[in-house]
C-alpha cells in the first residue's frame, strides 16, 4: 500500500516500552508474575484518583499490564498488528495513532464503578487493528464491509475482557484509519482512468 517496508522500529519502541515496564513493576512485586495493586492503582486507570489529580493515568494505563499472561497476549497482538500499521502507514503516524487510541479508550472506564482499575494495551491494539482492516479495504472483496466483517470477529473473539475498550478501539480505529487512507483508492482510480486514456484514442 501506502507505507514504506522497513524494520517496525515504532513497533519494537512501543514492545519494549510494555514489556520494561511489566519488568519495573513486576520486580517490584511480591510475585513477579502479577503486579502489586499498588502499583495498579497508581500507573493503571483509576477514575476517582484521575479525578483528584493523577493525570498522567490515561497515558501510562495503556503501558501498564496485570500480570504476565495479561502482558504477554497483548504483546503478541501489538507485534502483529502494530508492524503491519507500520508498514501501512510508518512509524511516527504508528506511535501517534497507538496513543490516541489508547488515550482515547480509557475514556471508557469512566462509566465503570469507582474503584475499577482499567489498565492494558488492548483498546490501542484493537484501535490499530481497526486502522489495518480499513486500510486494506481495496484489497478485500466488498471493500469496506469486509474490513467491518474481519473487525466484528476479532472483536467476538475477544469480548471476554474489556468490552468497551476494545469496542471503542476498533471505531476510533476504523474512523481514523479511514481518514488517514481516504485519498489512497480514488487516487487509484485516477490513475487508472488516466491509463485508459492514454490507451483509447
Amino acid at each position: 500500500m501506502k507505507g514504506e517496508r522497513s524494520h517496525p522500529v515504532a513497533t519494537y519502541l512501543l514492545l519494549a516500552v510494555n514489556i520494561g515496564v511489566y519488568l519495573y513493576l513486576a520486580s517490584h512485586s511480591e510475585n513477579p508474575l502479577v503486579v502489586d495493586e499498588r502499583w495498579m492503582m497508581r500507573l493503571g486507570f483509576v477514575k476517582e484518583s484521575f479525578y483528584s489529580g493523577a493525570w498522567w493515568q490515561p497515558l501510562t494505563n495503556m503501558f501498564t499490564h496485570f500480570d504476565l499472561s495479561h502482558l504477554g497476549y497483548n504483546m503478541v497482538f501489538l507485534a502483529f498488528f502494530g508492524s503491519k500499521c507500520e508498514e501501512l502507514f510508518g512509524g511516527k503516524k504508528t506511535l501517534f495513532f497507538y496513543l490516541l487510541f489508547g488515550a482515547l479508550t480509557t475514556a471508557t472506564s469512566l462509566i465503570y464503578p469507582l474503584g475499577t482499575i482499567s489498565a492494558g494495551a488492548s483498546g490501542a491494539i484493537f484501535g490499530l487493528l481497526g486502522a489495518d482492516l480499513i486500510a486494506n479495504r481495496g484489497v478485500y472483496p466488498s471493500g469496506v464491509w469486509t474490513s467491518l466483517l474481519y473487525g466484528a470477529v476479532f472483536f467476538i473473539l475477544a469480548a471476554a475482557t474489556g468490552f468497551l475498550a476494545h469496542l471503542a478501539g476498533l471505531v476510533i480505529g476504523f474512523i481514523a484509519g479511514y481518514i488517514a487512507t481516504r485519498g489512497w483508492y480514488a487516487e487509484e482510480e485516477e490513475d487508472e482512468t488516466l491509463n485508459y486514456a492514454d490507451i483509447i484514442p
